[in-house]
Order: structure tokens, then sequence, then C-alpha cells
């Protein structure tokens, strides 16, 4: 648990398996091959066990002449080459240049850390290139990490600290900026032939982190820290300048907590969701990455259950976000439903990919009140710990659509 499962370019998927996985049935039109890459997580109980293995999980699928459709999965285990990095859960891994892993942050059992490590995703090597970086945030877990392409830089959303995800450490609502100065360079800078006369310097493989949002949380604990800090107490950074700019209250704050969901939907735009383990919120927030300030998007129908630890999928061709399960702390048990968000509502479409429940009741909004004393207002309901015989239904039908996808 804790673990971070990040899919590979479809280019990048095909070109590993073009010779393996064939089937000897005749009439195959087409073979598609997808790919996801697993780092890190948990193994034992009571957040022990870190371990910082990568694995591999593959999904083909077979197309036939005569319609039919033949699947399967498998996960393998990859023995990387290079120095292996901390061994950590609930960190950040973000694919960049459709090539590179940048693992970022995460738990351990001593707490947070918010160590870089690359991983070249062609070659299975960790890139040991004494990696540098100029200022840096404390330690956070459950946070998001989105990468920039159009400034070529990684962005971070708020996470939160200590040495689990309810009881130790606070959440923080910080956007913290990491300039690569060009990870393309990595290639030449690896090179063994690399003399002084490379075009490549060590000041060009400095990456520079600097602190866009302040934290405006309150600490509402005092728990042990880690060696790495606390985030809500960095200020020995580089700053931005958009701080002034809004104001987040304690409920939005919420949505940059731990283990919150961010998808990136268009170039420049991140919605923010879920997220915050005391109370865990139903609500949202956006960014814009070319000016780097948040928005507040305009949300009808009736609102989720209040989570985090649940996962969100952006479907960008439909327009459509799905999100599934997490926890709620008000009820401490498991979020069991399905939720859709239509990101283009004006279009006057029907979500066809299953049968919506039109009987769903709207959920309270965690409000500023709720948000300070860390107590949600009311209990969600239904009550999320029990699943109704509809809601399986659903379920089973996405999963069988989502298969039939693939």
């Amino acid at each position: 648990y804790g673990a971070s499962l990040t899919p590979l370019p479809p280019a990048l998927s095909e070109e590993m398996e073009k010779d393996r996985f064939m089937r000897v049935r005749p009439g195959i039109i087409e073979k598609n091959v997808a790919k996801a890459v697993r780092f890190g997580g948990f193994e034992g109980g009571g957040y022990s066990g870190e371990t910082n293995e990568v694995w591999v999980l593959t999904i083909v699928d077979y197309d036939y002449e005569d319609s039919s459709l033949d699947q399967f999965a498998v996960w393998e285990k990859m023995e990387t080459q290079g120095p292996s990095p901390r061994a950590r859960a609930y960190h950040s891994a973000t694919l960049i240049h459709d090539r590179y892993l940048v693992i970022i942050g995460g738990m351990t059992q001593l707490g947070s850390c918010i160590e870089e490590s690359v991983l070249d995703t062609k070659t299975w090597t960790w890139i040991d290139m004494e990696l540098k970086c100029k200022g840096e945030p404390t330690g956070r877990h459950g946070h998001s990490v989105v990468w920039d392409k159009r400034r070529d830089r990684l962005v971070m959303f708020g996470g939160g600290s200590g040495t689990d995800l309810l009881r130790t450490g606070t959440d923080c609502n910080e956007v913290w900026e990491l300039k690569m100065n060009g990870i393309v360079a990595i290639e030449e800078y690896r090179s063994p032939v690399r003399s002084q006369s490379s075009s490549v310097s060590d000041n060009e493989m400095m990456w520079e982190w600097s602190k866009i949002h302040k934290n405006t949380l309150p600490r509402r604990n005092h728990s042990m820290r880690m060696r790495s800090g606390d985030d809500s107490d960095s200020d020995d950074s580089a700053e931005g300048t958009n701080d002034s700019e809004i104001d987040l209250s304690p409920s939005e704050s919420l949505c940059l907590g731990r283990c919150h969901n961010a998808m990136k939907i268009s170039p420049d735009t991140i919605l923010l969701m879920f997220g915050g383990g005391r109370p865990s919120t139903n609500g949202m927030l956006g960014y814009d990455l070319a000016k780097d300030t948040f928005l507040r998007p305009n949300v009808a129908g009736p609102l989720p259950v209040p989570r985090f630890t649940g996962v969100a999928s952006f479907l960008e061709t439909e327009g459509y976000i799905l999100v599934h399960g997490g926890f709620n702390d008000a009820t401490g048990g498991a979020v069991l439903d399905m939720n859709v968000l239509d990101l283009a509502p004006s279009l006057g479409r029907q979500f066809a990919g299953f049968p919506l429940d039109e009987d769903r009741q709207s959920q309270e909004a965690v409000s500023d009140e709720a948000a300070r004393n860390g107590r949600y207002g009311a209990d969600p309901r239904p009550g999320p710990r029990q699943m109704s015989a509809l809601q399986r239904l659903l379920l089973a039908q996405m999963y069988e659509a989502q298969m039939n996808g693939l």
C-alpha cells in the first residue's frame, strides 16, 4: 500500500513488447499494449516495511476478425541498475519526456522525506548524476506533482508530514516548483566519454526548488518530527510572488492536504480535489500553471462523500473524471462508491460508460469551521462502510467496460 502506479506512453509500451506476448490464434487484426510502472510502498502493517522495488504491469489485448477480444495482464519485477533510491511510500512519481520517472518525497517508518530520484524507464537504470538542488522543501507525503512541460518544471502541491496518515503530522497547502534546467541533457551528462569540453556543466544539472505559495494552515498538533523537518515551518527557501493573489479558506486548503487527487486537464490547468486527513473534503480547486494562481471552478450536481486516499482518473478524450474509493475520517471507514465528474456539462450529453444512480443524495460540503476544528459537520449518508446492490452492479459494469476498452 502507498505505492505509485504511473502509466507509460503507448508508443514506449508498444516498442517494449513488439516481439512478446504473441498469440498463435489466427485472425488477429490488432495487438494493443498498455504498461504502468509501480514503485515503492509499504509491505508491513502499521506503516512499516517500506520498499524501493520497481514492478511493471503489462496489459495486452488482441482484436480478431470475428470481433472477439482476448486479454491478459502480467506483473513483472524489474531488475534495475544504478544506485537504489530511498525506500518509501505515499510519494509522487511523475513521468517526464516520455522516459524519465521522477520520484519525490514520501513516507518512511521515521517520517516524511523529500529525496528526489530519477529512473530511466528505457534502460531501467537509476540515474547516478549527483543530483543537486538549490533550496528544498521539507519532508512530505501524500502530495502531488505535475509536469509543466511548457515551462520545463515540476510543480508540487500540498501534502502532509508525519509517520502515518491520520494520527501524526499536519497538512499543508504550499505550492513549490522544481526547475529542471534541461533534463534532456542527462544522456550527455552520463556519457562515459564526457570530458571537460562537454557542453553540459554541473551548474546546468542543478535543479532549483522555489516556493510559489506559502503554507497558511495552522498547526493542530505537536507531533514528533523527522530530521527532514515539518512542511509548515520551512521558510528558508526562495519565495514566489503570488502569495497575496488569493487567500485559500480553511476548507479550500483541504484540497491540497495529504493524499488528495490532482489531474492535469489541459496544458495549463490542474484540478485538485478531495484530500486532507482531518477532516477529509469533497471540495475542489483549480490551478493555472501559466499565472501560478488558484482557480475556483463552478461545480454543480450532488456532492460526493468526503474522502482522501481515493483514486481518480481523467478520461482525456471523453472529458470525464472518475473517482472511486478512499477513506472517510468521520466514519473511520472505507468509501466504496464511484462518482463521475463531467468537465463539459454545456454539451448536454449523457455519460454512457455505465448506468448512473439517479437517486443519489448530495453530501454536506465541508465548512471552514469543520476544517479548522478537524471534524466533519455531519455523517455521510448512506454510510460509506456499506456498498449497495446498485453500487456493486455499477462497479462491476465499470470494470467490465474498462477491460473492454483497453
